[in-house]
């Protein structure tokens, strides 16, 4: 293929905004953009977003980006996108409700009732994962409970970014990354349970057929060309989960180095050779958008999310007209020493998944006092954050995996304090790839592979996947935050648990 002419694609459907890369085949960015869109949260507890907006967005936003890239053609598209979530359609193929979404949490007794149907160990052993809210198997059984009417409508049942990829191609599949990460997958033979689906009242048809994420799965369509300005007939290739494609655009296909994520959540990566489960389930095991591959992932719910809590949830954003709120914040945080004058975040704002897996925990400051300013509080959200991807990181080092070396990837691999915190923090050397859009980047380097501009993602990753910078642990910072996490950090949600669970029982009776 002549690059000259030609270019691929690469759609990133995250939480809060659409993300399309434009690069040739080495890899150079030719063109960006984004769109936004916005969470509702109609109850406490609800997370969830309308399919409609996601469409509007990535419209948006590959338009954008085709009026910079300009006269080149579009050889191929690929998918990356948040996971978890369920999109349900009727027979018309239209959405019948909103899609609840990874951050929502209204199904921790769906959860249980799931481990009533099938048998806890039976979930476990199928699933390698224990049932948390926000997967779509709860999700769906809540449907059930509670929308009876809507869910006998049911004729086809989508995770986020297959939703996009059907209004752009007409074609329903879906890929092993984002399957395993249902609850409704055998993750160990790469199947759809029967079993695990039948338990909730539904049927494997309703499920769509799974693909590797680097295979073509459809073309434009004619109606989403025009939509979109894409050529019809524009290749398009399955694409996969956000954390494994993401993993992709940092060159993460074999085992070996560790990824970490910061972006609206967090997560901590792996790739390994076969399906290595912890044992107390504590993290997560899905396939691998790289075929034939699996991954481990410590994931956390509130990362950058937190971060964007206090300065747009407090009001900062608005207080601090004359620039950038995030620019001026954490450029004032720099100013404060490791370990915040003794103030310690617990980032649980939504409850968290690993290592505790409790959607009843919430977010705490220790250590507060009358010499705390607003810059040693975002400073202690940036560590806060850091402790509790290392908390994933330790289970790692338990199964054996040797973190050796890290990419930093997402919003806070942008923030040259985040860097040098997470070295610090894990203890590691910590690197950043070239393009920092690395779900998307990922994405257009799956299209790659299944439109033949490389023979695998081997000679993808190689060609394509450069490092940027490096930075080094500061001994003297390691030793203090190595006493903030050993010694304190890491006994505070044990002390707290019960406690957690008793606000939200206090709660849940004021409002029934």
């Amino acid at each position: 293929m002549a690059m000259t002419e030609a270019a691929l694609m690469g759609v990133d459907l995250g939480t809060s905004s659409a993300k399309v890369v434009i690069i040739d085949e080495d890899g150079n960015v030719l063109a960006q953009a984004s769109s936004k869109y916005p969470i509702s949260t109609p109850a406490p507890n609800w997370a969830e977003q309308d399919p409609e907006s996601w469409w509007s967005a990535v419209k948006e936003a590959i338009r954008a980006a085709l009026n910079i890239l300009g006269p080149r053609r579009i050889l191929a598209v690929g998918f990356s996108g948040q996971m978890h979530g369920t999109v349900i359609l009727g027979k018309d193929f239209k959405p019948l409700r909103p899609a609840i979404i990874w951050a929502d949490s209204r199904s921790e007794r769906q959860c249980r009732k799931i481990y009533e149907l099938v048998g806890k160990k039976r979930v476990l052993e199928i699933a390698c994962n224990r049932a948390m809210p926000g997967f779509m198997a709860p999700s769906l059984l809540w449907i059930r409970e509670n929308e009876p009417e809507i869910f006998k409508k049911i004729h086809q049942i989508l995770l986020p970014k297959d939703y996009i990829r059907f209004r752009l191609t007409d074609s329903i599949a879906t890929d092993y990354s984002d399957a395993s990460s249902t609850l409704l997958f055998n993750v160990r033979d790469r199947r759809w349970s029967r079993e695990l689906i039948s338990a909730i009242g539904l049927e494997e048809e309703y499920f769509p057929e799974v693909r590797e994420s680097v295979e073509i799965v459809g073309e434009v369509s004619d109606k989403a060309a025009e939509e979109t300005g894409l050529k019809p007939g524009t290749l398009v290739a399955t694409g996969g989960g956000d954390s494994p494609v993401g993993a992709v655009g940092c060159g993460l296909i074999e085992p070996g180095a560790v990824s970490s994520n910061i972006g609206s959540a967090g997560q901590v990566f792996t790739t390994v050779d076969e399906p290595k489960v912890d044992p107390r389930y504590r993290i997560n095991t899905f396939c691998h958008a790289s075929p034939g591959k699996w991954c481990i992932q410590g994931s956390i719910l509130s990362a950058g999310l937190a971060l964007s809590w206090f300065i747009e949830g407090l009001g900062f954003k608005e207080l601090l007209k004359d620039g950038d709120a995030y620019e001026v914040l954490l450029r004032e945080a720099e100013s404060i020493k490791p370990g915040s004058n003794g103030l310690i975040f617990l980032p649980y704002l939504i409850g968290e998944r690993s290592p505790h897996m409790d959607p009843y925990a919430r977010g705490v400051f220790l250590g507060l006092t009358l010499t705390h300013g607003r810059q040693h509080i975002v400073r202690s959200i940036m560590e806060g954050v850091t402790y509790a991807l290392r908390d994933c990181l330790e289970i790692f080092k338990e199964l054996g995996v040797k973190v050796e070396r890290i990419i930093a990837r997402g919003g806070g691999s942008r923030s040259r304090l985040w860097r040098q915190i997470q070295a610090d923090i894990f203890n590691a050397r910590v690197s950043t790839v070239r393009v920092r859009e690395e779900a998307a980047f990922g994405a257009a380097l799956l299209a790659g592979v299944g439109a033949g501009v490389y023979r695998d993602l081997h000679e993808a990753v190689e060609r394509a996947v450069r490092i940027e910078e490096t930075v080094d642990p500061d001994p003297d910072h390691v030793k203090v935050y190595e006493r903030y996490y050993l010694e304190i950090y890491r006994k505070l949600y044990p002390a707290l648990r019960d406690y957690f669970r008793l606000i939200a029982d206090i709660l849940q009776r004021s409002h029934d």
